[in-house]
């Protein structure tokens, strides 16, 4: 198990003890100071007893650190750090604890309008009822913080779990059903992506990081037709157990990338889909943005959520970033723990429409052999149009596989066509979505 680094300064023995330093949260990086005190409303609405310890800074990153600003909190009172970043990261935020050894530069929330119950406005603070320590005052020179992922991603438990969990694993209070809403800045990187897709050709589409493609004639000449349903997110406890049961009736394969901090709770739905021969996938720990995070937290994600997943009997090989973003450092931390980044090249956009009509009508115009099909196991508009979507790609000749045995088939064509055809490459061009150097 992971540990976690906390030290516990009192007040009083802070001004002899600053170089040794003291725990804090960083609940974020962002590129605008708005954009961290939005994300410190959420966790206020979501979980106003943790925000109620808590006070809240904003962090000016030094240029060694990365460009923008850091939301940090440190404890009013005290208390197990540890345990208080498992609850904010089961509740679905990040959190890290970082170690500081002089004060950063920060903007503290202003509190110059009243705060209303229970929920603060974007510049007020939520008082706690025990008085606060005295602030410590900024040093002109920013210390950078030494990051320390946390240990356990979840809540103390509540219950008693009715399937073996993996042994640092325990549930969260309030158990969500792994569906994850896309605003408009996602809905926009998503159909870029899309567009992205048809410029790449299939396997450059589909493998972020490799050089390696095929002309859609070669495949035409060859007969090769294989396609790849896809699925994302959750569990959710009754949607994807419904999925699963259509696939298995009709006979096929598909890949699944269940997200770690919810798959926890829910084992013997992924021991059925290792069991009845479905690949799973690794979709990240909390389903966040990863590129806002630091390597060890995103290294984190990925080695935690395969952790919990191969407790289940999983063997994930296959990394799908959350909505599609990665950047070249997060494909190399990708490769470092033996996993191939991948994404799809025809998305059903069943995320936005929640259609089964209009999800069957985009796969009719859009998809066809060769496809990587992404859909999400989280809403039943997808379940009740999964059947169409098959019956529909089976008439245009799909044969369905798993993701792996598609592109293991794709580099098997495409190798002889190409000069230097060793995997994996990272591709020197910047990758659709990636965010700018």
């Amino acid at each position: 198990m992971l540990g976690i680094v906390a030290l516990s300064l009192c007040a009083s023995a802070r001004a002899a003890d600053a170089d040794k330093g003291e725990t804090l949260l960083q609940l974020g990086l962002f590129q605008k100071e708005g954009e961290a005190w939005w994300t410190w409303q959420r966790i206020q609405r979501r979980g106003p007893d943790v925000a109620r310890i808590l006070t809240p800074s904003v962090v000016t990153l030094s240029a060694k650190q990365g460009s923008g600003v850091a939301l940090r909190a440190t404890l009013k009172n005290g208390g197990d750090a540890n345990a208080l970043c498992r609850r904010i990261i089961g509740a679905g935020f990040g959190c890290l604890a970082v170690q500081q050894t002089a004060s950063d530069p920060v903007t503290p929330q202003p509190a110059s309008k009243p705060a209303p119950q229970p929920v603060a406005t974007q510049t007020e603070v939520v008082v706690a009822a025990a008085p606060s320590p005295a602030p410590v005052p900024a040093s002109p020179a920013p210390a950078v913080p030494q990051v320390i992922p946390v240990s356990l991603p979840m809540a103390p438990p509540v219950s008693t779990p009715t399937t073996a969990l993996p042994p640092s694993v325990v549930l969260d209070a309030n158990p969500t059903d792994g569906i994850f809403f896309y605003n408009g800045e996602d809905a926009s990187h998503m159909a870029e992506l899309e567009k992205g897709a048809r410029r790449r050709g299939r396997l450059g589409s589909v493998v972020p990081d490799t050089d390696l493609d095929i002309m859609p004639a070669v495949l035409t000449k060859k007969g090769w037709n294989l396609c790849a349903l896809t699925f994302d997110d959750g569990p959710h406890h009754t949607v994807t157990r419904q999925i699963l049961d259509i696939v298995n009736q009709e006979k096929i394969r598909v890949t699944y990338f269940p997200v770690g901090r919810v798959a926890a709770r829910q084992g013997d739905l992924i021991r059925d889909f290792v069991a009845a021969g479905h690949e799973i996938g690794n979709h990240s720990l909390t389903h966040s943005d990863l590129r806002a995070m630091p390597a060890e937290a995103q290294r984190f994600e990925i080695a935690e959520t395969n952790r919990i997943l191969r407790g289940f009997g999983a063997d994930p090989v296959l990394f799908r970033p959350p909505y599609g973003r990665y950047t070249l450092e997060l494909l190399s931390i990708t490769r470092k723990e033996h996993m191939s980044p991948v994404l799809w090249n025809v998305d059903t956009r069943d995320w936005k429409v929640r259609d089964p009509d209009k999800i069957v009508q985009h796969v009719k115009t859009d998809a066809g052999t060769g496809s990587v099909i992404l859909l999400h196991s989280t809403y039943p508009s997808t379940a009740n149009a999964l059947p169409r979507v098959i019956a529909t790609l089976r008439a245009k000749g799909c044969e369905f596989v798993t993701l792996s045995e598609w592109i293991a088939s794709m580099r098997s064509i495409a190798a002889p066509y190409m000069v230097n055809a060793a995997e994996p490459v990272v591709s020197a061009r910047a990758p659709i979505g990636a965010a700018p150097n």
